[in-house]
């Protein structure tokens, strides 16, 4: 053979050739999938969805949050000019209550306001910080246990509840509304007749769980204590007091669970009977009548909660009035006068699993949604199936056993719900568990699709304007979908995709390489890393490290801009410390996809894992599309 000979290409024997194969693996748009049988696993599902949304097209990276208020915070000192500030000394901006830390000792001067100092000072002499309060984690840390919202026009109000005490915390100083309750779980109705004063037409009633307390009633300015007693003074807002007939545990506006408002009434359960009360039409006080439901009910209990549930998604003559015990079972009526034999009546009675509290219910678009033991419920499902068919109506179907795992651990504490249309999403609150292990739900608002955030200590909901709150166990009130830091830390986003098969569930396959396809923003500074679990044993590798943080992006609901006034053109300090206005895109390139990664797997099953660690000042804005494989046949083992 010729020297040059040797060095041209030989064929390899058939044998010993690769078989190399490629398959597109998409994104689990239905999201976490526990029902199936993991040999014949359908495409699109996911075995972990830990901090990835699902979305109609794939699943995202969700946002993290920021600490909006917390009730067990001291009450800082205002600022002050002609002052010594040492390092480290923390101060309250009157104008917008905003708290502040010392990071540079300074005297204050008597010209400079407290915003104009910190928009010009360079470099900085305050730092934003949260109120002070005790350390996470504290015994004398008590939870958010309920919240709710009032809004009418331009007044919007935002409610928080612990044990005994309510508090307004529309901003971030919460303010207390009363204190000396017997229970933090609350219900809120509001309810807007014609004007019994000048002091209001828009009201809201709120009382609480225990029955032992008087209800409250807010006119969008003022709170006031419905106290019935014959000696008690009239209530300031112009209103009556709330009272029941003599002899009756409501005689004197105690003995109230839950309110809630069906054609132009307000309705009331009474603590710990099978008796439903209710006010004169469009009233917001006067003397409650009786309905006595225990006739109507066979598993007896009591009633915990009501609600109006319409047919067709609006306010009509179909709605009716719900009333739901703690066994489980749903009284329905119809009709606008309980005293008036022909203007109501029961038009059925149906059961469900036990409800998980008193405000676990949800209304979305013209279904009442059911947290009960067995799952989640509509209640357009419950009155035309058997107890024995629910299983297959009930929206938690394909998290069945997550579902029942935590209704085991956490059925002590009152779940709710809550759904968030500006992010396309329903939030589920799961309270309880141990630090690190706690999380909540998420679903989809269109493909019904189920998500879980890690490191979610959500208690309970509440949505003002296009945003989303959540109440903690350390007593907290967090905003949702904030930056890209869980209160300050780094969060990791892992997803385990179903099992694989590629075909022949038989077969052994070597899974070579992967490539992930993402879409993303300009600049976005995630650094995804890819692996695989294989033979139906999940083992998720330790995660990646996060990628260089550019900063908020001089962009809107990012950059924080400049007061009125400020200087043109802006001073260095102006730059450093404030967004500014026609600025170029960061040179970063965005991550499409990770070009083709080495995985070297062999198994029978196959299931891919995307891991991802957040930890940037912009919420990230990336979406998973899809995760190419190149894999071989290795044979079938006998």
């Amino acid at each position: 053979m010729s020297a040059h000979a040797a060095f041209r290409r030989q064929p390899v024997d058939q044998q010993v050739a690769q078989h190399l194969r490629t398959i597109t693996i998409p994104a689990p748009t239905r999201g976490i999938i526990q029902n199936e049988n993991e040999a014949y696993m359908q495409p699109g599902g996911a075995l972990v969805q830990d901090n990835w949304a699902p979305t109609t097209r794939g699943v995202k990276l969700r946002g993290g949050y920021v600490r909006w208020c917390d009730l067990h915070s001291t009450p800082a000192p205002a600022w002050q000019q002609l002052h010594i500030y040492l390092i480290g000394d923390v101060v309250r901006d009157v104008v917008d209550d905003s708290i502040w830390v010392v990071i540079v000792t300074h005297t204050t001067g008597a010209v400079l306001t407290f915003a104009e100092l910190r928009a010009t000072a360079y470099p900085p002499l305050y730092a934003p910080t949260y109120p002070p309060g005790p350390p996470l984690g504290d015994p004398s840390r008590l939870p958010i246990i309920s919240s709710f919202e009032y809004v009418s026009g331009n007044t919007q109000r935002m409610y928080a509840a612990q044990a005994t005490k309510l508090f307004d915390v529309t901003s971030s100083t919460p303010v207390l509304i009363v204190s000396g309750q017997s229970s933090g779980n609350w219900s809120a109705a509001q309810f807007s007749n014609a004007a019994v004063s000048a002091l209001g037409t828009n009201w809201m009633i709120a009382v609480n769980e225990s029955g032992n307390d008087y209800p409250l009633r807010f006119n969008g300015t003022n709170w006031v204590v419905l106290n019935g007693t014959a000696g008690a003074p009239a209530p300031t807002d112009g209103g009556s007091k709330i009272t029941g007939p003599a002899g009756t545990p409501v005689e004197f506006g105690k003995g109230l669970s839950y309110v809630w408002k069906y054609r132009g009434r307000l309705y009331f359960i009474g603590a710990g009977s099978m008796d439903a009360w209710y006010l004169p039409i469009d009233s917001v006080g006067g003397v409650l009548a009786k309905i006595p439901l225990a006739g109507a009910a066979t598993l007896g209990g009591k009633l915990i909660a009501g609600a109006s549930w319409s047919l067709d998604a609006g306010d009509g003559i179909d709605d009716k009035c719900v009333f739901i015990t703690s066994e489980g079972e749903v009284l329905i009526f119809t009709g606008s006068n309980p005293a008036d034999a022909a203007n109501w009546r029961q038009e059925g009675r149906y059961r469900t699993s036990p409800p998980m509290g008193m405000n676990a219910h949800i209304s979305v678009g013209g279904d009442l949604l059911l947290l009960t033991v067995d799952g989640i419920i509509p209640l357009s499902q419950a009155i035309t199936k058997e107890v024995g068919q629910l299983e297959l109506a009930m929206l938690t179907r394909t998290i069945k056993p997550m579902w029942r795992d935590s209704v085991t651990e956490k059925r002590a504490n009152p779940w709710t719900a809550k759904k968030w249309d500006e992010y396309g999403g329903i939030f589920v609150a799961l309270p309880g568990g141990k630090p690190g292990e706690r999380f909540c739900l998420v679903a989809n608002n269109v493909t019904g699709a189920w998500g879980r955030f890690t490191d979610y200590d959500a208690t309970c909901w509440i949505r003002l304007r296009a945003d989303m709150f959540f109440g903690t166990q350390d007593g907290i009130v967090m905003q949702a979908e904030r930056t890209g830091l869980d209160d300050g830390r780094a969060y990791v986003c892992t997803l385990v995709g179903g099992w694989e098969m590629f075909g022949a569930p038989s077969a052994q396959f070597v899974w070579h390489q992967a490539r992930a396809t993402f879409k993303s923003s300009a600049g976005e500074p995630f650094v995804p890393q890819l692996a695989a679990t294989v033979d139906n044993l999940i083992v998720i590798p330790q995660p990646p490290a996060p990628g260089p943080d550019p900063g908020l992006r001089d962009v809107w609901d990012q950059a924080l801009w400049g007061p009125a006034g400020a200087v043109i053109p802006p001073s260095a300090g102006d730059i450093a410390q404030y967004g500014q206005w026609d600025q170029p895109a960061l040179l970063v390139i965005p991550a499409r996809n990770t070009m083709w990664i080495s995985i070297g797997e062999t198994g029978f099953a196959h299931a891919p894992i995307v891991q991802v660690t957040v930890a940037q000042q912009a919420k990230p804005d990336v979406e998973l599309i899809a995760i190419a494989a190149v894999y071989e046949p290795a044979g079938v083992n006998v």
